[in-house]
């Protein structure tokens, strides 16, 4: 219950800050949302105004199921990341969920100025924002040069390159086979 009404508020306060998402979803006020998290389930109504509000749902409109994927891409590609989500139920209703989830957009500035103020606000954002940056980017270096290890010194796995040519030297032989196979069967029809 403590769960679901942090999601609920958390959810509501990202549609409040982000323009025209509530708006959207007054259109389908009334139907139930399922965010199914695989180790808790959080069903929500659609309120009049937009906003979430927590509900017992036996058969949502809609489920939410995030997958791995998306939470491996969360930190690096943020509300990009939200495609790799499964979505099943009424269609009209997950069209604007998704529209609604793509605009989604964190003023943590916002809600930081209150506390420590406008300027260390300012501050702490663009820090966080500066060591997510650096963390996507060691990553995204430490996979290449890992790629780069099992390919070129450990030889665990064939370059782009090398595996381009097997290929096509496979489909040549493969046409000079099917060449041969020709020229042996119109021998053995000629023959009889």
């Amino acid at each position: 219950m403590i769960a679901e009404a942090l999601f609920e508020r958390s959810l509501n306060h990202l549609l409040r800050q982000s323009p025209g998402a509530s708006e959207a979803l007054c259109r389908h006020a009334g139907c139930s949302v399922r965010f199914d998290l695989t180790l808790a389930q959080f069903d929500f109504r659609i309120a009049d105004d937009g906003c979430f509000s927590e509900a017992v749902v036996d058969t949502p409109d809609a489920v939410v199921r995030p997958t791995p994927a998306l939470f491996a891409r969360l930190p690096f590609f943020g509300r990009e990341a939200l495609r790799h989500a499964d979505y099943s139920g009424d269609p009209a209703l997950l069209a604007t969920l998704d529209r609604v989830f793509r605009q989604l957009d964190w003023d943590v500035e916002a809600d930081l100025a209150p506390v420590v103020g406008d300027i260390a606000a300012h501050r702490l954002h663009a820090l966080g924002r500066d060591a997510l940056a650096t963390l996507a980017h060691t990553v995204a270096a430490f996979g290449h040069n890992a790629s780069e290890y099992v390919v070129e010194e450990a030889e665990l796995m064939a370059r782009g390159v090398d595996v381009a040519r097997f290929n096509r030297a496979v489909d040549t032989l493969a046409d000079d086979v099917a060449r041969a196979d020709a020229r042996l069967r119109r021998l053995e029809t000629d023959a009889a």
